[in-house]
């Protein structure tokens, strides 16, 4: 398997179009990695191992810091299960269910991508910029539309 490209190369980028090929070759190669372990099982964590995993951050998600508990929180790979991750408890750190959910199969390079895009972005509208502006816009419509595709919770 080819090697995936570091973050380092981002530094090198000095227009839009060179992120946009390096995200996408980013998105290539996760691609093709999550194409070879399709079909591939994985048995459940016991209690004793989620145990373990939440020790390791001291019942915290290890994103964002919310506390969590032992039936409560998502298994987080360190490195993916679709990368060649192991599933034991080594590569696992706990997670809170909206920050695994945000997270998706993202390897580290795309996630630092996402989040200095996002913390970019927040800036510009914390400026009131036009861009700011424009940002938030669109984000609130395809927050919307997301809202509109999920199926209501009918939990009583």
């Amino acid at each position: 398997m080819r090697k995936k490209p570091e973050l380092q190369f981002l530094r090198t980028i000095k227009t839009g179009k060179g992120l946009v090929k390096l995200v996408h070759t980013l998105r290539k190669i996760r691609w093709k990695a999550n194409a070879s372990f399709k079909g591939k099982k994985r048995s459940a964590l016991t209690k004793a191992q989620r145990k373990l995993i939440l020790e390791k951050t001291n019942s915290r998600c290890h994103v964002c810091g919310v506390e969590i508990h032992l039936n409560g929180f998502h298994a987080d790979h360190v490195k993916t299960h679709s990368s060649g991750g192991e599933h034991n408890e080594n590569n696992y750190l706990p997670s809170c269910q909206t920050c695994n959910s945000y997270r998706w199969h993202f390897a580290s390079e795309e996630l630092q991508i996402i989040l200095k895009l996002g913390v970019w972005a927040k800036g510009k509208m914390l400026r009131n910029s036009e861009l700011g502006l424009q940002i938030a816009n669109e984000f609130v419509k395809h927050e919307m539309n997301v809202r509109k595709r999920r199926k209501p919770n009918h939990k009583k």
